[in-house]
């Protein structure tokens, strides 16, 4: 199996300052699915999109990182890109690095990023604590809907009611509803969701209905979105996270597609009809 790619960056322009401060002009290459990881900078940044597509995240909130769109990023602020597209993204970067300092400076991701939602400044919206991790599962699609083309996602459910959802273009909160007891290994069978207001929705809020075959690991799940009268299907497999409790909820995609790689393989074994999940 050929390991895959990674993010790689290339110096075009490095210019001195006197006060032993530089900037510089860099290529940076992010293969699909890959990111540069959490990181902040100690001066100022600025990018652009030259293809491919980019989510960029910070602590309080997800943004669409568009084609030819500046992205002036401040310094301190922690932050990730996610290459979200089918082919690779390309970005040209102006970095002013201060004197003693280095491009970018490898962080963990914000802690409490795990425990409330931060509402966008300026914003009308209260922080909503978060419970613990009771249940989780690992997706497959097998039938998507257009505008979310993310095969693999991660599925959170926490014990007061909210769920945390991961994929290659998805990180966002919401709200469930189990019509059975969920935890002490007992997996989802009929499941209500309601997206919180968030960037992966355009500010706006999605409603899924799922049901799953606990017995074969398959689901279907309709998709209901304000304004639109026709529900959008989608399906797939699913598969259970053991020890649910153990989950790094300020983990990214990349983070947990790697502690979990066993269990998405199996999916997609499943989807080539080559086995059953289990």
């Amino acid at each position: 199996m050929n390991e895959p790619e990674s993010p790689s960056t290339e110096i075009l322009a490095s210019i001195q300052s006197p006060d032993g401060s530089r900037f510089e002009v860099r290529r940076v290459i992010l293969p699909s699915g890959t990111s540069t990881g959490w990181h902040y900078h100690d001066g100022w940044q600025t990018g652009f999109l030259l293809r491919g597509a980019i989510s960029h995240s910070t602590e309080d909130r997800n943004t669409v990182f568009p084609i030819a769109a500046p992205l002036a990023e401040e310094p301190d602020i922690a932050h990730i890109a996610r290459s979200t597209g089918d082919d690779e993204a390309e970005l040209l970067v102006l970095s002013h690095i201060p004197a003693g300092s280095e491009v970018a400076v490898s962080c963990e991701a914000p802690s409490d990023r795990a425990s409330t939602v931060t509402p966008r400044p300026g914003a009308s919206s209260i922080s909503v604590p978060l419970g613990a991790p009771v249940s989780a599962q690992a997706f497959r699609y097998t039938a998507m809907y257009g505008p979310k083309p993310f095969p693999e996602a991660l599925l959170i459910y926490l014990d007061n009611g909210a769920y945390k959802i991961l994929s290659p273009g998805e990180e966002h909160y919401g709200s469930y509803v189990s019509a059975t007891p969920l935890g002490d290994g007992m997996p989802p069978r009929h499941v209500s969701f309601l997206s919180w207001p968030s960037d992966d929705w355009d500010r706006n809020v999605a409603s899924h209905t799922l049901t799953f075959n606990v017995d074969t690991g398959a689901y279907i799940q309709t998709l209901v979105l304000p304004g639109d009268p026709v529900p959008h299907a989608q399906a797939g497999y699913a598969l259970s996270i053991d020890d649910p409790t153990r989950i790094d909820m300020g983990a990214s995609w990349e983070q947990v597609r790697v502690s979990y790689a066993e269990v998405f393989e199996q999916l997609i074994e499943a989807e080539q009809g080559r086995a059953t999940p289990r």
